[in-house]
């Protein structure tokens, strides 16, 4: 009896000097306690973010989120930080529910050019030019930084991209994308058509020439005349990797083995030794010779596509 007494009395005496000396060691114990704590939780599976103080750190939990999205998304895609916030923004302010699935898209760690072509697919029915071009911009800068596009498929997105802008009045964006679509793809005669429209919608009727995706600079403009454009023959020839020759007022342009010979003032010339007549003869204006552009450039065996709009002339070579 006595032994069992003082059994319960030894027992008591443990319990009261454990419930004064546990709360004393939790409150005071310092990094004591959060290591026992963390501890515990790190034993239940749960990581050191989810173990902060959600009293003081509500504030923090969207940005934690958004980070972890984001690395989801630089792991498959490359897309900067800053592009992703800008493209967050930019729902913010967008209601069209194609915009909105284009830029979810980039948030979701999609390809940028399924975003792209998800945009331009409904550019028919979409009406809100700010709209379209908020989207368009966050998109390219998605481009911009999206490393996993080859050359050609970046070449594609960004004329869809160019297509947006003209969509959204963006003349000058738009024409700026389109030349780079061309020097990248030379062959893409829709840039070219896009191009050609957003140089009319500038207000650019200057003759354009195009040699193989790059823009030729004239110190003697092109002119037309008699329905065919004339430009100095130097500068194509140069970009034609021709030889020029001029002897007496007759101008020799050889290339690749074909040797093209036109007379100043005259409507023959010669191909290969070949008398051809000329509508338009090859002329000298402001110290330059100029000469159908047309005639010289299939003389050797090039592509000429004429885009009436803004006067743009493609040449692509063999």
């Amino acid at each position: 009896m006595r032994r069992g007494k003082r059994f319960l009395a030894l027992l008591t005496c443990l319990v009261l000097l454990l419930s004064f000396a546990l709360p004393a060691w939790a409150g005071a114990g310092g990094e004591k306690g959060k290591a026992w704590s963390y501890g515990l939780r790190i034993a239940a599976g749960q990581d050191n973010e989810d173990t902060q103080d959600t009293g003081d750190n509500q504030e923090g939990t969207g940005e934690k989120i958004r980070n972890k999205e984001h690395m989801k998304v630089q792991k498959g895609k490359s897309v900067a930080q800053d592009v992703y916030r800008g493209v967050e923004n930019a729902l913010l302010h967008v209601k069209n529910p194609v915009a909105r699935a284009a830029l979810t898209a980039i948030l979701e760690g999609k390809s940028v050019a399924e975003a792209v072509y998800e945009a331009k697919s409904q550019l028919d029915t979409w009406k809100d030019t700010d709209e379209i071009a908020a989207v368009a911009e966050e998109l390219e800068k998605a481009v911009a930084t999206d490393t996993s596009l080859d050359n050609l498929t970046q070449a594609q997105v960004k004329k869809h991209l160019g297509i947006m802008y003209l969509k959204a009045n963006k003349f000058k964006k738009a024409r700026a994308l389109l030349e780079e679509v061309v020097a990248a793809a030379s062959d893409d005669k829709e840039a070219y058509e896009q191009l050609d429209a957003a140089c009319a919608a500038e207000g650019d009727y200057q003759f354009k020439v195009f040699l193989k995706g790059k823009a030729l600079q004239f110190d003697v403009p092109p002119r037309i005349e008699g329905g065919r454009v004339l430009i100095p023959v130097r500068f194509l020839a140069q970009g034609m990797g021709a030889d020029v020759n001029y002897d007496n007022g007759t101008v020799t342009i050889t290339n690749k083995g074909i040797t093209i010979r036109l007379v100043i003032g005259s409507n023959q010339a010669q191909v290969d030794g070949v008398t051809v007549y000329l509508d338009v003869p090859a002329k000298v204006v402001d110290g330059r010779t100029l000469v159908p552009l047309r005639f010289v450039a299939e003389g050797f065996n090039a592509r000429v596509d004429y885009y009436g709009g803004s006067n743009l002339v493609a040449v692509q070579t063999t």
